[in-house]
């Protein structure tokens, strides 16, 4: 499967992703329909945490936000293969993400699927996600009104180019 391929023809994907430094943890994300349209972005901090928090909290607020604006997707990708494991019963949880995985399975759409996205093809999130550090709460976003430190991982995602970081 190609890891750049937008969702199904007439579908939407959400995208997260969560980071944790110094203890302090955010999260980002976006949707998109299949032509690459951004129909929803958003960044948050969370406050004090670990790494699995924050993609759990990222995947939970994402799919939070979809149901709060009744936007219904087909497809979820994130690049932690750890919580993707959890999510989908192949691996017990840690008890610090237990009930957000499980408030998470209540929110997504059961036609939904979660599955593990290399980091170089969730570049748009992981960039919100970096967004969430300069955050205080949560902030939504759309196409036009992307913060400028997005800008370049959107129009890289549309052409379907990887987006690598420094290590």
């Amino acid at each position: 499967m190609n890891q750049l391929a937008g969702p199904p023809y007439g579908s939407l994907k959400l995208n997260t992703d969560g980071s944790c430094i110094d203890n302090a943890y955010e999260g980002g994300g976006v949707v998109r329909d299949y032509t690459g349209v951004i129909i929803l972005a958003f960044s948050s901090s969370f406050g004090i945490g670990n790494s699995a928090e924050a993609e759990a909290k990222a995947m939970h607020l994402g799919l939070r936000l979809c149901s709060e604006r009744g936007v219904s997707i087909s497809l979820m990708e994130l690049d932690s293969l750890f919580l993707v494991n959890c999510f989908n019963d192949l691996w017990d949880p840690p008890w610090a993400i237990e009930y957000i995985l499980r408030d998470c399975k209540n929110l997504i759409p059961s036609h939904a699927s979660v599955s593990h996205v290399f980091r170089e093809a969730n570049g748009l999130a992981d960039r919100l996600e970096a967004h969430g550090h300069t955050c205080q709460g949560i902030f939504t976003f759309e196409r036009d009104s992307l913060p400028t430190t997005c800008h370049a991982a959107y129009q890289a995602d549309l052409l379907g180019q990887p987006q690598y970081r420094p290590l």
